[in-house]
């Protein structure tokens, strides 16, 4: 008999494609949960399953899963929701996962908070942009979400093609972070160029600006320090130099000097200063013309500076100079059989104005200075004259053997200059422990000596002797500790 036909028909396979959806209505009743959806369309055969994860963790939960439908073609889709609290997404990523035979399709959702991130531009401190001549400026772009950013650099305005890195985005607390460095010449910063840094998220654009006059208009600038000559070429020599030490310098200055508004040319000298972006210019004049109270101008031009910075200085004289006094103080006797070194000490009072020089000799030869130590120069009770004293160590065997040895002191109110006190053990009495330059020794000479004992070793001899220890090791410990008692108790009897 006749029999039924059958057609079979063979299913062609159709791979499934994803979508990642994000909810933008409000969940009124849960107003801090988040609704993801999953739409799978156009596959062939069915799948076998779809799943939920955060991260690598199946959700099981909030979930709703709408049954597959056929479409013309021949094909299916289904759709999938799932619903989660924000803090339970956390920085968390969440995956729609489709299974098909052995086959697995996964698409990662949207991020359901945006953050806009905060910009801050940093630059290079002057100082390491002039040693450099390299200035490098920082745009620090934090707190934002999701981690997708496009970053540009703009100078006055202009698109920067190149000479700037931004590194990959990095997960700080649940928001990303990123940074992207901008480096070009010092020149440019000087210049008071305008950088820009330009950062585009989630089609939201900010741009935040940098300039040199921003950060440091004033500290970058040019300063002058000059420099008085040194009082022992003012007394010795017939040519005294001016100092003037002009730092913050950004590139290359023109130092000049004059006098009053009279260009000086001749005896000038520059050199690097102590670090790169400092100058050193000296030069020699007259000591008359030091003398006479003349001015002097130093004068910093640079192509970045509106005007030229200057700087002056003069001899300020002083209507009532007063010569000094000079007194040496002996060594102990009983410390020349018990200690190594023992000290003579110079005090200078009573003079001004204030500049002066103390050095020592022994047997007419300068000492190494690096054997005594001299005091700031103090004003006195008055506050019209000054005095100082100075420490020198020597061996107590050559004091024995009967070296000389000379406390010299320069200063303008001194007749001839200098007054040069010479001791040896000679000079050494019971009855003269102060030796003192004149004949009309003031009264309280004892009251200023003892003063200068206290103040010298208990307020200024610590730091003597820290410069005074790597020569003299063990004998400083012991002096400190117990020639200071015994120097006091020798003048109270």
């Amino acid at each position: 008999g006749q029999g039924t036909m059958v057609t079979v028909t063979a299913v062609t396979q159709s791979l499934p494609t994803l979508y990642g959806l994000l909810s933008s209505c409000e969940q009124l009743s849960t107003p801090k949960s988040v609704t993801y959806g999953c739409l799978v369309m156009d596959y062939s055969p069915e799948i076998t399953s779809l799943t939920w994860k955060k991260e690598q963790d199946p959700i099981d939960s909030g979930l709703k899963t709408y049954p597959s439908v056929l479409n013309k073609e021949g094909t299916r889709s289904l759709s999938s929701q799932l619903t989660i609290s924000e803090s339970e997404v956390g920085s968390s990523r969440i995956y729609c996962e489709v299974h098909q035979s052995e086959k697995v399709w996964r698409k990662e959702m949207p991020d359901p908070v945006i953050r806009h991130p905060t910009i801050i531009l940093t630059a290079s401190p002057s100082e390491e942009v002039m040693s450099s001549r390299f200035a490098t400026v920082v745009c620090s772009i934090v707190d934002f979400r999701p981690n997708s950013i496009a970053v540009n650099w703009l100078k006055n305005g202009q698109v920067i093609p190149s000479g700037f890195v931004t590194s990959p985005t990095f997960e700080v607390n649940g928001n990303f972070s990123a940074t992207s460095r901008l480096t070009f010449t010092a020149r440019e910063w000087f210049d008071n160029a305008v950088f820009s840094c330009q950062v585009t998220h989630q089609r939201f654009t900010q741009i935040q600006n940098i300039t040199r006059s921003s950060e440091d208009s004033t500290c970058s600038d040019p300063k002058i320090t000059l420099l008085p000559p040194p009082i022992d070429q003012v007394l010795l020599d017939d040519t005294v130099t001016l100092t003037c030490i002009v730092s913050n310098v950004a590139y290359e200055v023109n130092v000049s000097w004059t006098q009053g508004t009279k260009p000086l040319k001749s005896e000038i000298t520059t050199q690097q200063g102590e670090d790169q972006h400092s100058v050193i210019s000296k030069i020699d004049i007259s000591t008359q013309a030091w003398q006479s109270g003349a001015t002097f101008f130093c004068v910093a031009s640079d192509q970045n500076l509106p005007t030229p910075v200057r700087g002056s200085i003069s001899k300020i004289k002083d209507n009532h100079p007063r010569v000094p006094s000079v007194s040496v103080l002996l060594p102990l006797a009983e410390k020349l059989y018990s200690q190594e070194f023992v000290f003579l000490t110079c005090l200078v009072r009573g003079f001004s104005p204030r500049e002066i020089f103390v050095k020592w000799t022994v047997n007419d030869k300068p000492v190494n200075p690096g054997n005594y130590k001299n005091t700031e120069v103090i004003a006195e009770n008055d506050n019209t004259s000054y005095f100082m004293y100075s420490l020198l160590s020597i061996r107590a065997a050559e004091w024995a053997n009967g070296a000389s040895y000379s406390c010299m002191v320069g200063h303008e109110a001194i007749p001839l200059k200098f007054i040069n006190r010479s001791v040896d053990k000679s000079s050494d009495s019971t009855d003269h422990v102060w030796i003192e330059d004149y004949q009309d020794i003031n009264s309280n000479i004892w009251t200023t000596a003892s003063m200068f004992i206290t103040l010298f070793f208990l307020s200024s001899f610590y730091s003597a002797a820290v410069t005074l220890v790597k020569l003299l090791s063990q004998s400083v410990y012991w002096y400190t500790h117990y020639d200071v008692s015994d120097l006091l108790l020798f003048q109270l009897r």
